[in-house]
């Protein structure tokens, strides 16, 4: 935990945090956010909604007064959250002498403001602490709330209520417990069991907050509509007057990428509506949309922020264009550029140039060319720890899912730490533990280097001081997503109970410390929806998908445009680059204009009979409101047999007898194109728009992806099945001399047969060129019996 606070409570035997907390960056978000999704705790909740500016309903608040009916029209709510609700989902905060520091995150929106505040405990101290010795501080944002003494003849406390000052609370807040105790009056060992105290997750902080006036100007995007101190999911909704345009959806792929771009690790919707919603934020996209209260129109490439005529705290940013092509270049102008509108609040925009992009080069992943520093994924603060066993830090990094080695050779980390010595920590038995993907991998010793060796570095070793080692990230347990996790466990030297040992020790990782993918070539068998899920992949081989045709319905309905926009986001999260590059398509011009690249489609089961021509090379048919396994594929059950299987729990749809009804399902489906061999197609149907939606938002849900796997998946509320039928295609390039090991790599029985063939062929070899040496001496021996000798 920060010193300041920390969403991720600290473990019970960890050591204090840090005295100082840096302002967190988008790596250190990620990195809470993934390693609360390991421990269990939830993101904090904020205490209101500021992506919509709805008024957010309290389950447990009571009936609202109706003399308090125009204030809360203004937006003031009061709202109570337990602790639980702000993400301590792992039971109490229990402080202790050798981690007396605890805390956690309490976040208020940028479009509120705090009125009055209160926080209310309870819990336990432990009866063997000295009552004038000891006790608990409460701190928010380093401010002194109050104190929880101890009493050893009523061990248990509360509820106990303090006020809290309003002027104390900016965005992200970190409400902090310190605990002080001593159980005897002489000398105390800090790591005694007695030195305990527990703060209850049902604790709660109460807030009113009302919402502030907005100061409509383009150079404050994207706010409203984002918080980067929310960690939870991100809801924007968008107004589409005509969702049938093109042009209007090219632009809102634009809009929906750039958010996910910033959402980055969170879930991001986009309700889409075609009028403008009662309430709160939106975003409305279109031709020749007004520009202010006048009703003005654009005169070129426009971007305005106007209020919400049904809500006078509701902001509408308006993205259009006389036509469709301004409208994109509006679009492309708020992805690439927004941080020089200026400070206005109505702007005609030149359009931007975009360089061509490179396969493989998303921003998101790690390049595959060079050694990559830590430094360049996190900063150099998210690698430093204190105390003896602080918790586990983080370093995250994306990466496309189609990386083959030579016999899944692992990709080495040249890894660098540091750790004070000498007369604090016995390094002996102290260690740095590392996991991939929350899978152990090694440990390693803080022993530094001889003497000899410390003092050579100094003179040439930019990494003087520290601890090189060397690990190795196995390529099986890598996927789109990865967290490589390190973890101190360091040991003080006993010195007895009368001499202090230094708390305030810090450990970390060089940032310098580097990752190698080099090794690697882009290689993979399709179809494969783990891919999918895991990085938008093959989609993501190109950042901006300029190499990605959408083909949709000719009638667009507003839900099926919210699910293309929830893609989008999602594919923008996934490379950190805005769509730029991807085409749209009606069904009906597939026959005579054929779609480059990869296809997606997205379309309701309805419709799916259209979409026959290119799910031709798929095993499925979908028609009568029914999945099942086409009759045209009676052989591949025999197919089947030859080809890889893993044991994931993927059901092979023929054995399986598929034949599903589409009734309150989506289904995700993969296959090859039928215009080229080595592109996919991806479809994603439902049996209404809101299916697709569930759809999509389970490529962000860290229970649903492992779920997702083979040529299909079938979605039935909660419940996940895949399924794989069809025969595989490759896609990438190999050396010549790595096909082999590529065909043979998962065929044993074909490398048994091949081995008994060249065995015969060898031994047949072996005989002839034995026989023809025998042949060759009998020759010679009667050739001597024929020649006469020199006494003849």
């Amino acid at each position: 935990g920060d010193a300041q606070g920390a969403a991720t409570p600290a473990p019970a035997d960890a050591a204090p945090s840090p005295a100082v907390a840096l302002p967190p960056g988008p790596a250190t978000l990620q990195a809470r956010e993934r390693l609360s999704e390991r421990t269990g705790v939830s993101p904090a909740a904020p205490f209101g909604d500021t992506n919509t500016g709805a008024l957010p309903a309290d389950p447990g608040a009571p009936p609202i007064d109706p003399a308090d009916a125009a204030r809360v029209a203004d937006g003031e709510i009061t709202r109570t959250s337990t602790f639980r609700d702000l993400g301590l989902s792992t039971g109490p905060l229990t402080l202790r002498g050798f981690s007396p520091l605890q805390g956690l995150d309490v976040i208020v929106p940028a479009n509120r403001v705090v009125t009055h505040a209160k926080i209310t405990l309870s819990g336990a101290l432990s009866p063997s602490l000295l009552p004038e010795a000891s006790a608990v501080s409460v701190t928010l944002n380093e401010q002194y709330v109050g104190t929880i003494k101890v009493d050893p003849e009523h061990p248990r406390f509360g509820p106990i209520t303090f006020d809290v000052d309003p002027l104390y609370f900016t965005g992200d807040n970190k409400l902090n417990f310190h605990f002080a105790g001593e159980y005897r009056r002489d000398c105390n060992d800090l790591y005694n069991e007695v030195l305990w105290a527990r703060i209850s997750d049902f604790s709660t902080v109460t807030l009113t907050t009302t919402r502030i006036a907005p100061d409509r100007k383009l150079s404050y995007l994207p706010a409203p509509f984002y918080d980067p101190n929310l960690r939870t999911p991100l809801r924007v909704p968008v107004v589409l007057p005509n969702p049938n345009s093109h042009g209007a959806l090219k632009a809102s792929a634009l809009v929906a990428s750039w958010f996910g771009k910033l959402a980055d690790f969170r879930k991001v919707s986009f309700p889409v509506s075609t009028t403008l919603p009662a309430s709160g934020n939106a975003i409305a996209i279109g031709e020749n949309l007004p520009i202010n209260a006048r009703n003005s129109r654009p005169t070129g490439p426009t971007l305005s922020e106007v209020e919400n005529p049904n809500d006078r705290l509701g902001t509408i940013l308006v993205v259009t264009g006389r036509n469709a092509a301004e409208v994109e270049v509006a679009a492309r102008v708020l992805a690439f550029a927004s941080d020089t509108l200026g400070a206005v609040g109505t702007k005609v925009v030149n359009d931007v140039t975009l360089e061509a992009r490179q396969p493989y080069d998303a921003p998101a992943f790690v390049p595959t060319n060079r050694p990559v520093r830590f430094g360049e994924l996190v900063t150099a603060s998210d690698l430093q720890a204190g105390g003896f066993a602080p918790p586990v830090m983080a370093l995250p990094f994306h990466m496309p899912p189609d990386l083959y080695t030579w016999r899944n050779r692992p990709y080495p980390m040249d890894l660098w730490i540091r750790a004070p010595g000498g007369p604090v920590v016995d390094l002996e038995t102290s260690r740095l533990d590392v996991s991939l993907n929350n899978n152990y991998l090694t440990s390693f010793t803080l022993k530094p280097p001889g003497l000899w060796t410390s003092w050579s570095e100094r003179m040439v070793n930019q990494h003087a001081g520290a601890v090189e080692h060397m690990a190795s990230l196995p390529s099986w347990l890598l996927f789109g997503q990865n967290q490589v996790q390190f973890g101190f466990d360091a040991r003080p030297i006993d010195r007895g109970v009368c001499r202090r040992t230094p708390g305030d020790i810090h450990m970390s990782v060089d940032s310098d410390s580097t990752l190698d993918f080099r090794r690697a070539y882009h290689f993979t068998t399709l179809p494969n929806l783990s891919f999918f899920a895991e990085a938008g992949f093959p989609f993501t081989r190109m950042a901006d998908l300029s190499e990605t045709t959408v083909v949709l319905p000719h009638q667009m309905d507003a839900g099926t445009a919210g699910t293309f926009m929830d893609l989008m986001g999602f594919f923008g999260a996934t490379t950190w680059y805005p769509a730029a590059g991807v085409q749209l398509m009606d069904v009906d011009e597939v026959s005579s204009h054929p779609p480059d690249g990869d296809v997606l489609v997205l379309s309701t089961a309805s419709n799916a009979p259209k979409f026959d021509d290119l799910l031709s090379r798929s095993p499925y048919v979908l028609s009568d409101g029914h999945i099942r396994v086409g009759e045209h594929m009676g052989l591949q059950g025999i197919w089947y047999l030859f080809q890889d299987h893993d044991h994931n729990g993927i059901k092979d749809g023929v054995q399986a007898d598929l034949n599903a009804p589409i009734a309150g399902a989506g289904v995700l489906l993969g296959a090859q194109s039928p215009f080229q061999s080595h592109r996919s197609v991806v479809a994603l149907m439902g049996d209404t728009p809101a299916r697709m939606h569930d759809l999509v938002m389970g490529l962000r849900n860290k229970d649903d992806v492992p779920h997702i796997q083979g040529d299909l998946v079938l979605r039935n509320g909660d419940k996940l099945t895949s399924y794989r039928t069809a025969p595989t295609y490759t896609m990438g390039s190999l050396p010549w001399w790595m096909w082999m090991d590529w065909y043979l790599g998962t065929r044993p029985l074909t490398v048994y047969v091949l081995g008994l063939a060249g065995a015969g062929m060898l031994a047949a070899a072996v005989v002839r060129m034995l026989r023809r040496r025998a042949r060759k001496r009998m020759e010679e021996g009667e050739q001597i019996k024929e020649t006469p000798s020199e006494t003849d």
